[in-house]
C-alpha cells in the first residue's frame, strides 16, 4: 500500500522561517536518538536547517537531496565549515560505502520517494551495525491529507479523511501517508530493530492553509496531546531504528 504507481510531488523543505517547528522536531529526535558517532547523514537535507541543527557533535556531515536549488542555499550556509558534504543524490541510488553512517535522519522525506523499497534497500546498507535511523512521516491516522490530491489536471489542498481510504488515497493523494506498521515492513523486515516511538502534532506553522494563522494559538495544545492518548492521531509519526551490531 505504501507503493504508489502514481506520480509524487516533490516536497518543499522545512526551514528556519519556522522556528518553532524546527525547534520542535529537533527536540524530539535528539530525545529518540543518541547522534553519536563520526558520521551523520540527512536525507533530503533540502536547504540544510535541520541539518545544522543536528550535525552539533559529529565531525562529518553528509546532506543529500535532489533539488538543486536548497542544495545551492545550504552549500552557501556551510562554505566555511569543512565538516559538511552537500550532494545531489538520490536516496533510492546513493554511492555510499556499505556501513559508512552512524546516524542517519530523514525528516518528511520518504512520502515523496518514487523507490521506496529501494530507498530502504540503500538506507539499511550504508547504516553501519549498531547505527541508528532516526525518520519523521506523515501519519496515516491523522485525519487530514496535507499534501492534497489532484484528479486529472485539476489539484485540491488538504483533504479531510482521505488518508482513512487507502486505496483512494494512494489513486488521488500527493504524497504516501504511512503506519508505524508500514515503516516496520520498510525496515524492520530489512533487519533493523524499532527502539523508539513518537508522534508530532501541528505547529500552525505552514502557510498553505488560510487557517493556520488563526490557529497557531493552540500551539501549546498541541503539545500536550502529543503526551494524551491521542497522539497517535498526530500529524507526523516519529521513529527510531537501529541496526543490530
Amino acid at each position: 500500500m505504501i507503493e504508489y504507481k502514481k506520480k509524487l510531488l516533490i516536497g518543499t523543505p522545512r526551514d528556519a522561517s519556522l522556528p518553532r517547528t524546527l525547534e520542535l522536531v529537533v527536540g524530539k529526535l535528539r530525545r529518540l536518538g543518541s547522534f553519536s558517532g563520526e558520521r551523520l547523514l540527512d536525507i533530503g537535507c533540502g536547504g540544510g536547517a535541520f541539518t545544522r541543527a543536528l550535525a552539533s557533535s559529529f565531525p562529518e556531515v553528509h546532506g543529500i537531496d535532489i533539488q538543486e536549488e536548497y542544495l545551492n542555499q545550504f552549500r552557501e550556509s556551510v562554505k566555511d565549515d569543512k565538516r559538511f558534504v552537500v550532494s545531489n543524490m538520490s536516496a533510492s541510488d546513493m554511492a555510499f560505502p556499505d556501513d559508512f553512517f552512524d546516524t542517519i535522519v530523514t525528516i518528511e522525506t520518504l512520502e515523496h520517494i518514487p523507490d521506496l523499497t529501494g530507498a530502504a534497500r540503500g538506507i539499511v546498507r550504508v547504516l553501519r551495525p549498531g547505527g541508528e535511523l532516526l525518520i519523521t512521516v506523515p501519519n496515516r491516522w491523522f485525519p487530514y491529507e496535507n499534501h492534497g490530491m489532484q484528479i486529472g489536471s485539476r489539484s485540491c489542498g488538504r483533504v479531510p479523511l482521505l488518508p482513512y481510504f487507502s486505496w483512494l488515497h494512494s489513486r488521488l493523494s500527493a504524497a504516501r501517508v504511512f503506519t508505524v506498521r508500514d515503516l516496520d515492513s520498510l525496515f524492520s523486515a530489512k533487519g533493523l530493530r524499532r527502539f523508539a516511538l513518537d508522534y508530532l502534532w501541528p505547529t500552525f506553522e505552514h502557510c498553505g492553509n488560510p487557517l493556520q494563522r488563526a490557529l497557531r494559538p493552540s500551539f501549546g495544545l498541541m503539545r500536550k496531546l502529543e503526551c494524551s492518548p491521542l497522539r497517535m492521531f498526530g500529524t507526523s509519526i516519529v521513529v527510531r531504528y537501529v541496526k543490530p551490531a
